[in-house]
Formats: structure tokens, C-alpha cells, sequence
């Protein structure tokens, strides 16, 4: 998935792109090399996700940017090397006044 528009194709009915970062529904949170991603859904092929930290910091990209694909086989291999861990609980989870803090 390239594009903005195909990630909105192979999303669940309904999905609509958040103006902000950190205010969709997350089913888990990946951290890694400096960044929090929030995965958003699956597809039998890829991980989908929103790009959400880098270096402690929101994200202030734009949609086309932030929302990213990864093919499932390469994102279990990452994984498994340590690249990226999965973590229940994201930024915007620790504290709803101090969403990234």
C-alpha cells in the first residue's frame, strides 16, 4: 500500500484519516528506533499502522505520511531481530490530560 487512498481501501468500513496523531483506536502499539507507531488494523498481508512518535515527540506530518503499511512477513522479521517491539500501551494511553507525555 503506497498511498493514501489504497491504506483507506483496505481499511475496515467506515475508517476515516485523523486530522491529528494519537486520536484513532489502536488494537496495540509498536516501539522502535526512536518511534511509537499505533497499528490501527491487519490485513491477511500487512500491518497497518499510524506513525505517532519520533524521539519523544508527536508527529506533525501530514496524513499521507503518518499512515504507513508494512507487508506482515517483513514486520515479523523485525520483530524477531528486536527492531520493533509490541507494547500494549501507547502514548496517548499513560495519561488523557498529557496525551505524549
Amino acid at each position: 500500500m503506497s498511498t493514501l487512498d489504497a491504506f483507506v481501501k483496505a481499511a475496515p468500513e467506515g475508517f476515516q484519516p485523523c486530522s491529528q496523531p494519537g486520536t484513532a483506536s489502536y488494537k496495540y502499539f509498536v516501539e522502535g528506533k526512536g518511534c511509537v507507531l499505533g497499528v490501527l488494523f491487519e490485513t491477511s498481508t500487512h500491518i497497518c499502522f499510524e506513525w505517532l512518535m519520533e524521539d519523544g515527540t508527536p508527529v506533525a506530518y501530514p496524513a499521507s505520511i503518518r499512515y504507513k503499511a508494512w507487508p506482515r512477513h517483513e514486520f515479523r522479521s523485525w520483530l524477531a531481530m528486536g527492531v520493533w517491539e509490541v507494547t500494549s500501551h501507547g502514548p496517548c494511553e499513560q495519561d488523557p490530560e498529557r496525551p505524549y507525555a
